[in-house]
């Protein structure tokens, strides 16, 4: 699927919702470049260098970085700049999110559900047991 052709889906899928016709499932296929899984894959068994090459070249990411750098809007500095900020918002939220009180399975039930399903209700009350000792 071309840029042209995700850009009309997308529009057209807005339009849907917008009129109240509900959700649109958009289905888009792209090449992974790294292994399936980090236990072992080695995607050199399958794939060559060329085929990673070829995909290179029709990556959208790779393409808009090469058309920024193009313009000067975009260096491998601030890409960096841009990281080790990142990273360090990262950090800041982590070590404040592991600050917060740990949710109760039961609170993460209320919060899913207005109306208790009956299949969860004797489950909600063995964690409310168990949250209670």
């Amino acid at each position: 699927m071309d840029v042209l052709a995700v850009y009309q889906v997308t529009k057209e899928a807005r339009e849907r919702a917008v009129n109240g016709e509900g959700p649109t499932l958009i289905e888009t296929y792209t090449y992974r470049y790294g292994p399936h899984t980090m236990a072992g894959d080695d995607p050199t068994r399958y794939r060559t260098e060329d085929m990673d090459d070829e995909w290179e070249k029709k990556d959208p990411l790779v393409r808009f970085r090469k058309f920024l750098e193009s313009k000067d809007l975009w260096s491998e500095e601030k890409e960096n700049e841009v990281i080790d900020t990142a990273k360090e918002e990262i950090k800041a939220a982590i070590k404040k999110a592991d600050g917060q009180d740990k949710q109760k399975v039961t609170d993460l039930i209320n919060i899913m559900h207005e109306e208790l399903p009956y299949n969860l209700q004797e489950q909600m009350e063995e964690y409310k047991e168990k949250e209670s000792k």
